[in-house]
């Protein structure tokens, strides 16, 4: 008899088609649904940005026999660092692939878009990667250094815990201060964020806790949140400075000074730069699509972000 025709070796050849498809998605990498473009620094950067200024002339100290040099104040908006906040643990679209896997399922994030809609009320929690990127080194230094992975930082999972490098949080934690974040949002969404209230983040809400946690559903405020948490971060762990304070070095301000950076998506679709603390109504429109952007998976974004250089260039 012809086995091609027997009913009863379809049956059990059937059941093993389907085992061997189980076992092929069982074992393929569990971050293969999530892909994109990888960053170029030629296309993903508003290079407009920049906007380079010679602004007169400085003098800056320097040690016996010397005493003092002068140079030209100049100004500009250095794209250095790029911030990956992410829902899967370990992605990195600014790599557009995984980077590692996560031991435990608590490590990824939640209430991303595809999630149901009866959790409207439930925070967003990202991971974030900081990656410094040296573009334009010259004619302003910098004194950074190092990358950052919070899947390695407990602080960054757990929101008493990061009250180590934050105490004065416990000031802004109540109602009148986060009513007063209203102000900020007003103001940076004209373009002008409120550097005396370093506790806020304009439309995104609060700059504290310092952790992947935002009391925000909307997935593109709630992740632009978290970049400038990071970003706020690293400022106050030291790992990044302030050049645009000193003409002649590079301060370091574990109090940010929100105005002296700025910020926009690179994944999953590029958009225009914008003050930190934007609201994302602005921007968000046709960036995060269902499964997958532009140059990227969902839920899964780049931001480009710029800090205010201005330096002299005796000095440097």
């Amino acid at each position: 008899m012809n086995s091609s025709k027997d009913p009863m070796m379809k049956n059990k050849i059937l059941p093993l088609i389907l085992v061997a498809a189980v076992l092929t998605l069982l074992s393929s990498n569990p971050a293969a649904g999530k892909s994109g473009d990888a960053f170029n620094p030629i296309t993903d950067i508003n290079w407009g940005e920049i906007d380079f200024q010679i602004q007169g002339i400085c003098i800056c100290p320097r040690p016996p026999p010397i005493f003092y040099e002068i140079g030209l104040v100049v100004s500009y908006w250095e794209p250095f660092l790029l911030v990956d906040t992410v829902s899967e643990a370990f992605y990195s679209p600014m790599l557009g692939s995984s980077i590692g896997s996560a031991a435990i399922d608590e490590l990824g994030g939640k209430n991303t878009s595809s999630d149901s809609v009866d959790i409207a009320n439930e925070s967003t929690f990202a991971q974030a990667h900081g990656w410094l990127v040296p573009l334009l080194t010259y004619p302003c230094s910098r004194n950074d250094y190092g990358l950052w992975m919070t899947e390695y930082d407990a602080m960054w999972q757990n929101d008493y815990l990061s009250a180590i490098i934050h105490p004065e949080a416990a000031l802004y934690a109540n109602k009148a201060m986060q009513v007063a974040c209203m102000a900020d949002a007003a103001a940076v969404n004209i373009g002008w964020p409120l550097d005396f209230m370093p506790w806020c983040v304009g439309s995104g809400g609060s700059a504290y806790p310092m952790t992947g946690h935002v009391d925000n559903d909307n997935i593109v405020q709630a992740n632009s949140t978290v970049a400038a948490r990071l970003l706020y971060k690293l400022n106050r762990i030291m790992m990044i400075c302030d050049p645009a304070e000193n003409l002649c070095g590079c301060d370091y301000t574990p109090v940010w000074i929100k105005s002296h950076y700025k910020l926009h998506t690179a994944r999953p679709d590029t958009r225009s730069t914008y003050p930190i603390g934007k609201s994302s109504l602005i921007y968000e429109s046709g960036l995060n699509p269902p499964y997958m952007g532009a140059k990227g998976s969902n839920d899964e974004f780049l931001w480009v972000v710029y800090r205010k250089q201005k330096c002299c260039t005796c000095c440097q």
